[in-house]
């Protein structure tokens, strides 16, 4: 198949358009998502890697909405081109069942955030957002002097949201936190109470709380992560994770009252305050920079952090061990110090 013909099948089933002069011959790689094209940092950390490692690939965003991601997927698939996917919100869950197999991690998680495009067409299914995200708060980032948290032995935590990504947060963290607990707060109990009885099954504790009790449990413990879209780029920007959401219905999202942002808001800071200074506030969301929930947890006084580490390190892992694996051990690339390198690829390419 030429790459005008793979253009031609993926086209119709996105709505950005592609650059066929920028994709050339080269391999493709991409990330899905509901608009990453707005929003994504990837395709300048995959194709910065790409360039210094003289890989002919080309990574790109692809804008796809729900009812049209049966037919991206089949379009992959028959794609002899393409090395594979990273999936980002809202499709996480959703193209599990269009996969061929799932590796042990996403098959515990039920979510898939890397897809490798085998040469006989397989979609497989792999998820590093585990990894990426204790990997950014066990190791020293850009612009720190050390590590988010000395160790994550016996730390409580509160976890905001239960998608995706909270499930991978969740599940990675249960293995490290050995005595420690998590408490899992979502706008649905039930989908937190799932989760919280899949994570129950390690050796961490853990527990569902509705978002009307964040304010008992968060002063409670060590580390807050917000997995939830509130403070994301868009509708949801104003908001902080901390508080409830009251006039947004996140099926058919419209512009949220001033009423409903502002009691938000304060909500949100009046727990800040109330909360221990050495609790650590984390938010996945990495666009904007500092979210409504970083600014207050900032400004009183606790150590914040954003997802670009878990971003740059789940992304590292994705190209060295999933896409573009077999291409470095072809050219003997595939060590420990090219995976050194792509981390330092990436992080400079932000």
């Amino acid at each position: 198949m030429t790459a005008s013909e793979d253009i031609e099948r993926i086209q119709p089933c996105i709505r950005n358009r592609l650059d066929r002069e920028a994709i050339g011959t080269k391999h493709l790689a991409a990330v899905i998502g509901d608009a990453p094209s707005r929003y994504s940092k990837s395709p300048s950390l995959w194709n910065a890697a790409f360039q210094a490692l003289k890989l002919p690939a080309v990574y790109v965003p692809l804008d796809v909405d729900a009812a049209q991601l049966p037919a991206l997927m089949t379009a992959i698939r028959k794609s002899d081109r393409c090395l594979g996917l990273n999936v980002t919100v809202p499709h996480k869950l959703a193209v599990v069942k269009y996969l061929d197999a799932m590796d042990e991690t996403a098959r515990r998680i039920g979510a898939v955030n890397t897809i490798v495009r085998s040469e006989d067409g397989k979609l497989l299914g792999a998820n590093t957002d585990g990894q990426g995200f204790v990997e950014s708060l066990t190791t020293v980032q850009a612009g720190s002097a050390a590590s988010f948290v000395g160790s994550l032995k016996n730390v409580n935590a509160l976890i905001l949201g239960a998608g995706g990504s909270a499930r991978a947060v969740a599940l990675a963290l249960a293995e490290k936190v050995e005595h420690g607990r998590l408490f899992i707060a979502n706008r649905t109990h039930a989908s937190a109470a799932a989760l919280a009885a899949e994570v129950g099954k390690s050796r961490a504790g853990a527990e569902a709380i509705r978002e009307e009790e964040i304010p008992d449990y968060a002063p409670r413990v060590d580390l807050i992560v917000n997995c939830t879209t509130k403070g994301q780029s868009g509708f949801l920007e104003p908001y902080s994770a901390l508080a409830p959401a009251r006039s947004v219905n996140p099926s058919a999202p419209a512009n949220a009252s001033s009423a409903d942002i502002e009691a938000n808001n304060d909500a949100s800071w009046k727990l800040a305050l109330s909360i221990p200074p050495g609790v650590g506030f984390y938010d996945l969301i990495y666009h904007p920079a500092e979210t409504v929930f970083l600014r207050h947890g900032r400004m009183s006084g606790h150590r914040t952090l954003n997802g670009r580490g878990m971003i740059v390190a789940q992304a590292a892992e994705a190209f060295f061990n999933h896409l573009c694996r077999s291409q470095l051990e072809r050219a003997g690339l595939h060590t420990a110090e090219t995976r050194r390198r792509i981390l330092e690829i990436m992080a400079g390419a932000w």
